[in-house]
This record gives C-alpha cells, sequence and structure tokens, in this order.
C-alpha cells in the first residue's frame, strides 16, 4: 500500500477553505487552495492518508473528528515524540543573520532562493526614527501579489506553532552591508533624515518573520524524519516544501543544485522528462502532469465544505484505481531494487502513468481562456542509502496496536517527498476564475488577528537613499 503523510498545516488549510477555521490574512488563501489541491491529490492517489495528533487538546478532538477517513498517530504511543525531540533540538541550532538587507545564513538564503521570492530589509522612517521594514522586491503588481502570498504564508507558520501550543525564537543577528553590527544607537550610514537614528533592533515583523521561518525548518524536519521512520510519502504545505527539499539535499549530500534543478527545471519543465536519476542513484525523482481537481470539483459541488466528500466519491473510478496501482509498483520497484536497475521498468510505469493523466484532464480539467490549468505533480525518491546521513530514528515499539502499514517497517526502504512549485502554482490558482472565487467562498477572517504584510520596493530603489528610507 502506499501511504501519504499529511502534515497539520495542510489540514488547517482545509479547514480555513471550508470554514471551520478563521484566517489571519487573506493573503494566504491562494497558497491555502494549492495545499488543498495537494491534499485532493493525496486522497485520489494514495491508498491511505495519516497524520500525527499533534494538535492542542483543547482542539484536538475535532480535528479528528473533522477528518475521519485520515489514521492519526499518537506521538508517545509511536515514539514520534523522540523525533520531535530531534527535530527541535536541529532547528533550535539555526542561527538567523540578516545582512545588507538580505538573510546570509545557509538555510534561510537557500530557501528564499528556492521559493523564488525577493524579500529584504531597509531602513524606512516612522516618527523621525529609522526602523527595519520588511519588503517584497517586485517591479509589477503581479509579482507583488504572488510574493506577498508567499509571505503571508510564511507569517502563518507562527499559527501553526500556537495550534502545536508551541513558541518559537524570532532572534536573528543584525549587520549592515559593510558587516558591521546593528545594536543600540546604531546610525544609519549616508541617511537622508535627520542624524540617523535607528531602532536598532528588529522590528517585531521581522521578528515574527524569523520566528516563523524557524517553526518552518523545524516542522519540514520533524516530518522529514517521520517519514523516514513510517516509510510515508510525504505530503507537506507547500511553503514547507522547498525547506524539505533544501534539508535532504544538503544532509544527504546530493547538492544544493539538485535542489535548484527540482524548482527551476524538472516541476516546471514541459518536456517529456518524467523521471530524473541524480547523484548515483541516490534519488530520484518523477514528474506528472494532472489538471487541479479541486477546481474541477469545486464547479462541481459548488461549495468548498463538500469538495473533500466529492473526491472519495470519485476515488474509486477506474482511472484513480488503475493510477494508483500503477504509482504502487512504482514505489514497490524504487523499494525492492536500486534505482539504476528499476528505471527501465519505472519509466514505463511512469509513461502508462503520463497516457492515463491525458485522459484524467479531458475529463477533470477546468476549462479557462487560457485553456486547461495543470500542476505538476514532483515525487522525489529518496533511498535507505541516502537517508542514512539523516539523524538516526528511535526504533520501533511494535507492543503497542499499531497500523498495518507498520508491518513491513523492519526491512530498509526510503520514502517519497512530493514537491509542488509554489509559485508556478499560485499563478494557476489566479487563472482558475470563478472556481478561484467558490474555493474561497467560505474564508471567514480573524478581526483580531494580527497580520503582516510585506511592502513593496522596486528592485532600481533598493540600494537608493531617499528622505524616506536607506538600504541596510
Amino acid at each position: 500500500m502506499t501511504y501519504a503523510l499529511i502534515d497539520n498545516s495542510t489540514l488547517t488549510a482545509v479547514q480555513r477553505l471550508t470554514g471551520q477555521a478563521l484566517t489571519k490574512s487573506k493573503d494566504s488563501v491562494d497558497t491555502d487552495i494549492v495545499a488543498f489541491e495537494n491534499y485532493i491529490q493525496a486522497i485520489l492517489f494514495y491508498d491511505r492518508l495519516v497524520a500525527v495528533d499533534d494538535y492542542i487538546p483543547a482542539h484536538r478532538d475535532a480535528r479528528i473528528a473533522s477528518f475521519p477517513d485520515i489514521t492519526f498517530l499518537n506521538t508517545t504511543e509511536y515514539n514520534l515524540d523522540e523525533i520531535e525531540a530531534t527535530a527541535t533540538e536541529r532547528a533550535n541550532q539555526l542561527r538567523p543573520k540578516l545582512q545588507g538587507g538580505e538573510f546570509v545564513n545557509d538555510d534561510f538564503r537557500k530557501l528564499i532562493e528556492l521559493l523564488q521570492t525577493h524579500i529584504v530589509c531597509t531602513w524606512d522612517i516612522s516618527s523621525s526614527v529609522y526602523h527595519l521594514t520588511l519588503k517584497n522586491l517586485s517591479d509589477n503588481q503581479q509579482d507583488f501579489e504572488k510574493y506577498g502570498n508567499i509571505a503571508a504564508s510564511i507569517f502563518a507558520e507562527l499559527g501553526d506553532a500556537s495550534d502545536a501550543g508551541r513558541r518559537t525564537s524570532g532572534n536573528v543577528e543584525l549587520l549592515d552591508r559593510y558587516g558591521n553590527p546593528i545594536v543600540k544607537g546604531y546610525k544609519v550610514p549616508g541617511a537622508k533624515w535627520g542624524n540617523g537614528e535607528s531602532s536598532g533592533e528588529a522590528s517585531g515583523a521581522i521578528k515574527a518573520f524569523v520566528a516563523s521561518l524557524v517553526w518552518l525548518a523545524n516542522r519540514s524536519i520533524f516530518y522529514s524524519l517521520t517519514a523516514k521512520y513510517l516509510q510515508a510519502d510525504t505530503f507537506l504545505y507547500p511553503i514547507r516544501q522547498a525547506y524539505q527539499q533544501s534539508y535532504i539535499s544538503q544532509t544527504c549530500h546530493y547538492g544544493f543544485d539538485y535542489a535548484k534543478h527540482i524548482v527551476e527545471h524538472f516541476s516546471t519543465s514541459l518536456s517529456t522528462d518524467l523521471i530524473d536519476i541524480h547523484n548515483g542513484g541516490l534519488t530520484a525523482s518523477t514528474s506528472t502532469s494532472l489538471p487541479v481537481f479541486s477546481a474541477w470539483l469545486a464547479k462541481e459541488t459548488g461549495d468548498p465544505a463538500h469538495i473533500v466528500q466529492a473526491a472519495y466519491n470519485i476515488r474509486n473510478n477506474s482511472e484513480f484505481v488503475e493510477a494508483r496501482e500503477k504509482m504502487r509498483e512504482v514505489r514497490r520497484l524504487f523499494d525492492e531494487h536500486d534505482i539504476a536497475d528499476a528505471n527501465r521498468a519505472v519509466s514505463a510505469i511512469i509513461q502508462d502513468i503520463g497516457k492515463a493523466s491525458n485522459d484524467i484532464r479531458i475529463k477533470y480539467g477546468l476549462q479557462t481562456r487560457q485553456g486547461v490549468p495543470v500542476t505538476k505533480l514532483v515525487h522525489v525518491y529518496n533511498t535507505y542509502a541516502a537517508l542514512n546521513s539523516l539523524p538516526k530514528v528511535p526504533g520501533y515499539n511494535f507492543k503497542v496496536k499499531v497500523p498495518e502499514f507498520f508491518y513491513n517497517l523492519k526491512q530498509p526502504r526510503g520514502f517519497r517527498s512530493v514537491y509542488r512549485n509554489l509559485t508556478h502554482d499560485l499563478s494557476t490558482v489566479w487563472s482558475l476564475g470563478e472556481a478561484r472565487d467558490i474555493l474561497g467562498s467560505r474564508i471567514l477572517e480573524d478581526k483580531r488577528a494580527r497580520a503582516y504584510s510585506p511592502k513593496q520596493e522596486e528592485p532600481r530603489h533598493r540600494n537608493a537613499h531617499s528622505p524616506f528610507k536607506s538600504p541596510m
């Protein structure tokens, strides 16, 4: 059987879109729609969905009741609390650093690059004092909105931390473009307002942004280790998938270039490259082009609250049953053979899936002015040999009643991580027209929540001084 490990952030996104949970910022709605599509594809193409039961006690029972078809795993019974401790330890080792307006610590610098966004900090005047301000570098409104969606989704990580009953640090080292530390009493060099007096510290928005990134890293590491432990495929909230690819590429010694290749080429290419092998067969990627099922289901039902059930209603249609059989066989081949040995057989199956996906796009594709919008479902298979470089996971406790997928866990296997190109998928969401309106129709905004939204900065003005701002 194939198993999709869904993170709690994705489940919260589903509840926001179905009106069961409040949203702190409407800027994150489109990313929630991408997460919703991820969830629907897991329902259609996987045998079973599993999640970690680590929600705050006050809402735990309601969360589980909202997803009756998901198997929730208790953290203590299955030793997942040991993995939690390891993920927290690794995340706490991060040393966020901003210099000259950009993150220069490797983890966050690479994440921002993989997200294909441009987030910087500048000194902006407020009450005659310079304050560090978070901004998106963009030349046009569409890019600004796209980067704003991504930033809002990062800030949403703080809400996820709160839902887990956790706090995370927003501490960040600040250096100006010359390498000088920014502390109390710091004067902005070249300032055109007053004597350059500054706050000498990160703003509340920047601290919140850093804290969100630390939690994002924590969860990405946790679910990567849990996937290794359970031998399940990860379906993470889209903003986390980029960090997961960076973390695994770095820890398993694939090299950052492989993560960039997945993000910049393999997940967006229109070519027929359906399988990609890297690093001597330690990892392989497969790609399938699919319609936006959630959009089609939105038009069919007219209500996002009915989409999940509608997905289960079509799940046993012959095309999805056959697709699950083929994906199950791909996983078996990767598990039981070296990637190089499995390549020919996997390639043939992936080609069959590609042919079937053409029929699926015709049947479930949404017609728009631009044609039928498609997304790419990319699976990155990490071999057991590669995963030896990850932190060790605990042993299995077979004394407790375990789900049947634990049956073969003593056999060494790898796991697959699902990756979606978020910037590409956001553009696809914007093309959905009426379906996009339906998907967002039940959104309820939390008027009491504090939402952060970066300002816009045109790239040509980034290093310019004016009476209103100066570069960091």
